[in-house]
């Protein structure tokens, strides 16, 4: 109950609607003190409308007054049986104000800093599980962040490793695709293909001059008669160089056509040799760590002493 000097007069306190309708021309605090008064004469249902009408017009109301007023109805709810919307303010007033202080129990009957303190334990572990939320989403947008600066600085790294080196080119000649011996494939940088046909087509060609070599001996020989032949082993030997050397030449123009088309239908015009370095713009460069000064030593004096300092 309030003092005498804190109380109403009875025609004041019967007339909720003129103290409403006079908060407009009284500022926040004032209004506040008003609303209050019907707590302290015990008029709690005037009490919950003058308050709920208060915070209506909670833009007028800062914070601290808010949290009062939101106390004071909590604890006019509770005086007339309305337990869970007074649950309801207190919740809101926390949430608004999280340093806000329980009810002092000088000004307030016991049932309301039990309520209030209910409701605060209730919430300060849903406050607490969404701090660790919030604190664990941070983190991990702080990795994230992190992860995509290193991915960044591995990009424009290797974007100014690429724009350093230049690819030497080199331009190669039709015409090479028709030389035999594989040249068409080892212009075209194929060097296995190359060897294949160069090897293939040397061994034909050997063997075809081999066997016409001993062909032509063996007319010749036959032809001076320097030694006694039988007839019929020299034209088997003859036959046989002869079908050795047919062969040989015939495999050799069929693998020269093979390696000529293949050197033509895989012709590149164009074939990446090597590469080197280029400067890059001072623009593209990445910006040097500055450079240590260098050493430098300064005497000092002092009344009685002497000595010398340096930075290095």
């Amino acid at each position: 109950m309030s003092s005498p000097a804190r109380g109403q007069s009875p025609a004041a306190g019967s007339r909720p609607g003129s103290a409403a309708s006079g908060s407009g021309e009284l500022d926040a605090a004032a209004a506040l003190e008003r609303a209050r008064i019907y707590y302290e004469s015990a008029k709690y249902a005037a009490c919950v409308d003058a308050f709920t009408r208060l915070l209506e017009q909670a833009s007028h109301l800062q914070l601290k007054e808010r949290s009062v007023a939101r106390v004071y109805l909590a604890a006019c709810l509770i005086a007339t049986g309305k337990a869970d919307e007074a649950r309801q303010q207190f919740r809101q007033a926390i949430l608004e104000d999280r340093q806000l202080e329980a009810p002092d129990p000088v000004v307030f009957p016991q049932a309301v800093v039990d309520v209030y303190l209910e409701v605060r334990s209730s919430l300060m572990e849903a406050l607490e599980r969404q701090q660790e939320e919030e604190l664990q989403r941070g983190r991990q947008e702080a990795e994230a962040r992190a992860r995509a600066e290193q991915r960044e600085r591995w990009r424009v790294a290797e974007l100014e490793r690429l724009a350093s080196l230049e690819t030497v080119v080199r331009r190669n000649d039709r015409w090479m695709a028709w030389v035999p011996f594989g040249m068409g494939q080892f212009q075209n940088e194929d060097r296995t293909l190359g060897w294949i046909f160069f090897t293939s087509e040397a061994v034909l060609a050997v063997t075809a001059i081999t066997a016409t070599s001993i062909e032509l001996g063996l007319h010749s020989q036959a032809e001076g008669g320097r030694a006694p032949l039988d007839s019929e082993d020299l034209t088997s030997k003859v036959k046989a160089a002869r079908q050795v050397g047919t062969a040989s030449v015939i495999a050799l123009i069929g693998v020269v056509f093979a390696g000529i088309l293949e050197a033509n239908l895989s012709y590149r015009s164009e074939v990446a040799v090597g590469q080197r370095k280029r400067v890059l713009p001072d623009a593209l460069r990445a910006p040097e760590a500055p450079k240590p000064e260098g050493a430098r030593v300064r005497p000092n004096l002092g009344l009685g002493w002497a000595g010398v300092s340096g930075e290095f």
